[in-house]
Parts: structure tokens; sequence; C-alpha cells
């Protein structure tokens, strides 16, 4: 491996420099911060560890002029820092927009009519909707005598 934190100054602008030194960087370490960050993803996704990755290199582009990394086990730290900062503020970011089912009852009365004296969504003193289970009756594990309900009734409750 070369040591391509600290090149050696070369002819162009400075941006120039920055741009070949990124480019040689992401070359090189680019499959194994990928592989870093899919086992760190939850469910092996690979393609939010892809999007991830291309996160942390961006961010690594960011402050490429900070990094004071003087050789490639340097660099390699950096960037894998780089990339765990990027997977845990996901997942940060990610448990405040989980979704969590309002309906409490059993999933096949889950699309059906709502009636207000059933105990779903009635009134609370506070003004705020609450949602209650009716006593007896709302939720059936047996799916086969839902069925059957289902097809006497002619599709309705």
């Amino acid at each position: 491996m070369t040591d391509l934190a600290m090149p050696a100054a070369r002819r162009g602008t400075p941006a120039q420099q920055l741009n070949e030194r990124f480019a040689a960087i992401y070359t090189q370490f680019q499959p194994r911060i990928e592989r870093l960050v899919t086992r760190e993803v939850r469910g092996g996704n690979h393609h939010l560890a892809e999007d991830l990755t291309a996160d942390a290199f961006y961010r690594a582009w960011l402050d490429l002029h900070k990094c004071r990394a003087t050789t490639d086990g340097q660099m390699y730290n950096w960037l894998a820092t780089l990339a765990r900062r990027v997977v845990a503020e996901h997942y940060r970011w990610k448990k405040n927009t989980a979704e969590t089912p309002a309906d409490t009852g059993h999933w096949t009365f889950a699309n059906r009519d709502m009636e207000p004296g059933a105990g779903y969504y009635t009134p609370a003193p506070t003004g705020f909707r609450t949602a209650t289970l009716a006593n007896g009756g709302d939720s059936d594990p047996d799916m086969d005598e839902a069925l059957r309900r289902a097809r006497q009734n002619g599709g309705k409750r």
C-alpha cells in the first residue's frame, strides 16, 4: 500500500491536489469501509450500507483538509470512525420516525368500518380521542371462525 495520507508535493492548484488525494483514498479504502458499514447495518441491508458508505465518504471529502493521518492505518481508522458515526446517526434519526400500529385488535379487523359504539375512538374528558378496546368479540384469534362469520354475513360485520 502506498502512503496516501500525506502525498508528496505535486503540480497544480491545491483543489486539484485535494481531488487527487481524495480519489486515491476512495479507490483504496471504499471496499473496506463498505464492508465495515455492511456489518454495522441491521439486517444486512446492502443498499442502505451503500448509501451510508457514500455519506461517510462525502463527510470525509468535506473534512479531508482537517485530517491529520500520516499513514494508511491512521487514514483507515479516521474513515472507519466517520462511517460508524454516520451509521449511528442514521439509526438515531430513524428511531424517532418508527411507525407503531394504532389498531391493537386482531389484524383481520383492521380494515373494517369503525362504529363509535364499539369502543373505538371514544371522546375522552380531555378532548383527545383515545382508542380503547371494547369488551369481548373485538379480537378473534381463530382465523377460520372469523372467515366463516364474514362469509355468513356477506362481508358485513
